[in-house]
């Protein structure tokens, strides 16, 4: 079991799967300026290591975040320009990382959650979200636009008009409708959300490693490319992983009808 624990988060990575707290509770887990270099050094060190094969990410606290600290941003209007340039450019990076790399991330939202950290949820594999918790993009109400990717990530969930009306109005929506928008994947009672997310994480940890980055990496390609370009992307994917040792283990499994052991390469 390997250890990490920076200023607003915490990580443990075993058996392949890394799982990431966010720790400023009492703060509501805000996305400032350090939790935006700490997702940028994470990222950059969960990307890089071949033990982790699945992430799942959770906070601490009645919030799973406020989003902005809107505290940092009153003490000095006059270098808000400056503040957003320096927290995005840590964020996005954070961000880009996680959609590219091979690992899923699930993510378990046990609080309300606002402002850009509604990107960091949507541009999770798989979202878990407690009953009766909200989701609020909430830009608008300060008079900023979407940041974060939310405009890629909320119109690839929710459907390009519902992710615009969601942003403009700043709509505060409940996990139920959450799900049946598309934010969320599943909604479950809060006692059981923990153990319903950990069980996918480690599914998934114990899966096909590169199959997985290569479907996230298509998916993601598949927002922008034409048919027929993605159709070649799609084909020089698939026989990339043919060579891999995942995928001769899933086809002997297959053919010898017993349950295949993946190694993630």
């Amino acid at each position: 079991m390997t250890g990490l624990t920076m200023e607003t988060l915490a990580c443990r990575i075993e058996d392949g799967l890394a799982r990431v707290t966010l720790t400023q509770a009492e703060r509501g887990n805000p996305m400032d300026g350090r939790m935006c270099r700490d997702l940028r050094d994470l990222s950059v060190e969960l990307s890089s290591r071949d033990d982790v094969r699945a992430v799942l990410l959770a906070a601490e606290g009645r919030y799973f975040s406020v989003g902005g600290d809107i505290r940092a941003f009153v003490k000095d209007l006059s270098q808000l320009p400056r503040i957003v340039k320096a927290w995005t450019a840590d964020l996005h990076m954070a961000l880009g990382r996680f959609q590219r790399m091979n690992a899923p991330v699930v993510c378990a939202v046990q609080g309300d959650v606002a402002g850009g950290a509604v990107s960091l949820v949507a541009m999770s594999d798989i979202v878990f979200a407690a009953e009766g918790v909200k989701f609020n993009a909430a830009f608008s109400m300060i008079g900023f636009c979407a940041d974060s990717g939310s405009t890629v990530s909320l119109s690839s969930r929710m459907g390009f008009s519902r992710a615009k009306r969601f942003i403009m109005l700043s709509e505060a929506i409940e996990a139920g409708e959450a799900r049946q928008a598309g934010l969320a994947d599943y909604v479950v009672p809060g006692a059981e959300l923990m153990a319903g997310a950990e069980a996918v994480a480690k599914k998934l940890a114990a899966g096909p490693t590169l199959a997985y980055g290569a479907i996230k990496r298509t998916f993601m390609s598949a927002r922008s490319e034409p048919f027929e370009t993605q159709l070649e992307h799609e084909a020089q994917a698939l026989a990339a992983l043919a060579g891999t040792e995942d995928a001769r283990e899933g086809i002997s499994a297959f053919a010898e009808r017993r349950k295949p052991v993946f190694k993630g390469r």
